[in-house]
């Protein structure tokens, strides 16, 4: 009987041993190693915030120093030092800091410490950025947006296939003309097939602009010009809610109407001829300088008595890669054989049932920045920029006369 007790007291013996070690072993699994790491180590002059990701076992104390020269990046709590302990095994502190205009990245330094010993040092340089740029975007299509009390620029986003937010256009607008100076956009079969219908559209005010400064176009201008589009409506058929932004008064100019409907509707269409799989990008713009065409007012109004400057001109810039298929961003490229960039400039006037478009009508790209005073594609490589501005051939854009 007693042998067979200790048989028994030896085997509960080796269970509570073996119990003992794994849980001994679950402990250690279990346990989590104290680390901190940034979640960016560069971020962009124009940013405002960073963070630092921390992860330890609950109940483990830290404390977060930042370094840097001036003292420009701080906590939440507005100092430079942060000290708490883990409630979570995972943590998130943000560092704050101002825009950096100075013309200089800074860097700051992060050290993190544990209360179990362990520490974990790394910081992060935020980047200068050009105080006089006053929209950037890494758009190919987009003109340089420099600061101008005079303008205001936007950009609408809409429905293209299953993406909700890509980009529509952008828009550069002139109070004072009630208009916009230029319309950037890009051009793919994408953007002009599909459920989009005119005829479901409105013309209206753009909710991104005070209504006081735009004009009343629910009915067209006074006189015979047009609610003239900049970016077609036949360029966004993609989605209802891409071409109902087409309509906004934003994207309107006043123009006169034989122009409208052919002259300037036959470049419309030979333009979505000129697509290609690499996209093509377009600024479609209206020149208010010089002296208006006989054909054509000075000046007109809208359906409030607004008064709207007619444009003395309009142009299109296109740039596109030379093959098409190339796969390749813009700025990847550094050979200008494989870009060609041209522009249509026209007087506005009443051109009648004209719809010739010739290689008069054709102009560089560096010919159009001199008469508009916009700086046009600045995505393209500085190094080949000027060979691509300065070279056109009408013929490679279908203009054969």
């Amino acid at each position: 009987m007693q042998h067979i007790i200790n048989k028994i007291t030896i085997a509960i013996a080796t269970i509570l041993a073996t119990l003992g070690a794994t849980g001994c072993d679950g402990d250690k699994a279990d346990k989590i190693a104290s680390e901190a790491y940034l979640t960016a180590t560069e971020v962009d002059g124009r940013s405002k915030n960073c963070a630092v990701v921390l992860r330890a076992q609950q109940g483990t104390s830290y404390s977060a120093t930042i370094i840097s020269d001036g003292d420009w990046a701080r906590f939440s709590n507005r100092e430079t030092i942060a000290t708490d302990t883990m409630t979570a095994s995972e943590k998130v502190i943000y560092i704050y800091f101002d825009t950096n205009p100075s013309g200089a990245k800074r860097t700051a330094r992060v050290r993190v410490e544990f209360s179990d010993g362990a520490y974990f040092d790394s910081s992060f340089t935020q980047l200068s950025y050009d105080s006089s740029i006053a929209f950037t975007r890494d758009w190919a299509e987009l003109p340089l947006c420099t600061v101008d009390d005079r303008y205001i620029y936007n950009t609408h986003y809409g429905q293209l296939g299953a993406k909700q937010d890509a980009r529509n256009y952008t828009f550069c607008f002139d109070p004072t003309v009630r208009a916009s100076l230029w319309v950037a956009y890009p051009l793919h079969s994408a953007h002009m097939s599909g459920s989009g219908n005119r005829n479901d559209s409105s013309f209206g005010y753009d909710p991104t602009v005070s209504i006081s400064v735009q004009a009343n176009l629910f009915k067209s201008y006074n006189g015979w010009y047009d609610r003239g589009h900049q970016l077609p409506a036949a360029d966004r058929k993609c989605s209802q809610e891409m071409m109902d932004q087409t309509f906004y008064s934003t994207n309107m100019t006043p123009q006169q109407g034989n122009f409208n409907q052919n002259k300037w509707g036959t470049l419309e269409g030979r333009v979505r001829n000129m697509v290609c799989s690499d996209t093509l990008f377009v600024v479609t713009g209206a020149h208010f300088a010089g002296e208006h065409h006989s054909s054509i007012d000075a000046e007109t109004t809208d359906r409030s008595g607004n008064v709207c400057p007619t444009p003395t001109h309009y142009y299109k810039a296109l740039l596109r890669t030379v093959k098409g298929n190339t796969g390749r961003r813009i700025d990847e490229i550094s050979d200008a054989s494989q870009l060609r960039a041209i522009a249509f400039w026209f007087e506005h006037a009443n051109t009648g049932n004209d719809t010739k478009i010739t290689s008069a009508d054709c102009i560089t790209i560096e010919e159009l920045e001199r008469r508009t005073g916009f700086d046009f594609f600045p995505m393209i490589d500085d190094r080949i920029e000027a060979e691509v501005q300065s070279t056109i051939t009408p013929s490679s854009w279908g203009i054969n006369n």
